[in-house]
Order: C-alpha cells, then structure tokens, then sequence
C-alpha cells in the first residue's frame, strides 16, 4: 500500500534520528546510499579536476593536485573501488560505533568515523526550503558546525535531492550542490588530515 502522506521533511527527521542513534536500518530505509556516493563521488572529481590550479596553489604540499586536472579523473578512476570501498567501511565503522584509532595513519578508517562523531554531535541543521515537484524534492538544509580539533567550522548550505519510490517513501539521492560545498569540506580535510585522500596508494 502506498504512502500518501510521507513527505520529504519527515525522510530528513527520520535520517537525523538514525544518524544520532547509529541505526543503519532506519539509515539506508532513508537514503539510498551507493547512489548517493557514487553520484557525490563523480560529482567531487569534476570540482576537483576543474579546480586544480586554484587548489594547486592553496595546498602546494599535497601531491593530489600537483599533476594536473586529468591525472585527477583518472587517478579516481583508477582507485574509485578503494576510495568508495573506504566510505563504506566509513559508514560501517560509525554505525558500529568501533573504537577512534588515535591517528589517521594508524587507522583512516576508524579515526574519521570517530572525527565524525564529534563534528555531529557539535553540529545543528535547519531546513530552509523544499521545492517539491512530482516525485522530486530539493531541500536546503543549513548545516552550522561546532568546535573540532579546536577550530570553528561555519555554515553550509546543502541543497539535497529526495525522491519518491514505488512505496511513496521520500528518499535522499543526492546533493545538487557539490560545486559550492567542495571548497569549504576541502579545507577541512587539508586542515586536519593532509594525507586524506591517500588511502595507502602511491603515484
């Protein structure tokens, strides 16, 4: 039997609840999550490659962005099955709630699955606006950071795509924004994790 009277907002709360709670059921009931990944992954390498100069000249140390805008794409391709396996494993880790490796190296994994946990538990989000048309939905959220590593992390806006299944559940898909939240997370990761993209794999 369908559901008539499910709307995109009660997916959000229903998703926040299951991201506070770690319970992965209710999360991937909500958002369907290898399309959500892989199209925020493709999503990412353009911004990156297109962006390569610029970035070059912001992190000069970090080799990622020394070579080039198409050795970009093709270095994500080539380990697109490492660097999406991580996130899965990413997931995993903070839904089980194992134990924060004391440093990225020792652990990627569990230490941003950990680093996550503090950013959520600091951070607050407020919807904005949901334009619904047919069974799409796009929905700004405004998600304000608290304090991590003994740094302020500011607002973002992230405008997040929802659609209607078979069933009539409101399901997140994606992010159609990726292109203005690249550079702020960007200079997270440089900030506190230089080495972040390099997931033991060498030029």
């Amino acid at each position: 039997m369908k559901h008539e009277q499910d709307t995109p907002e009660a997916a959000w709360e229903e998703i926040r609840s299951s991201v506070a709670e770690r319970n992965h059921e209710a999360f991937s009931r909500r958002v369907e999550v290898s399309r959500f990944i892989n199209r925020a992954y493709d999503d990412a390498t353009e911004e990156l490659a297109d962006h390569c100069e610029e970035f070059h000249k912001l992190y000069p140390h970090d080799l990622y962005f020394q070579f080039g805008a198409q050795n970009i794409r093709n270095y994500n391709e080539e380990f697109r099955e490492t660097h999406l396996g991580f996130l899965d494993r990413f997931i995993a880790a903070y839904f089980n709630n194992e134990k924060k490796s004391k440093t990225f190296e020792a652990n990627p994994v569990t230490f941003a699955a950990g680093a996550f946990k503090k950013l959520h538990s600091a951070a607050r989000s407020i919807v904005k606006e949901t334009y619904v048309e047919g069974n799409r939905a796009v929905m700004l959220v405004e998600i304000t950071g608290g304090f991590i590593y003994r740094r302020t992390i500011g607002a973002m806006d992230f405008r997040f795509e929802f659609e209607r299944d078979s069933e009539g559940y409101w399901r997140l898909t994606g992010v159609r924004n990726v292109d203005e939240l690249t550079p702020p997370i960007l200079d997270v990761a440089e900030t506190f994790w230089p080495k972040s993209w390099d997931l033991g794999i060498s030029f």
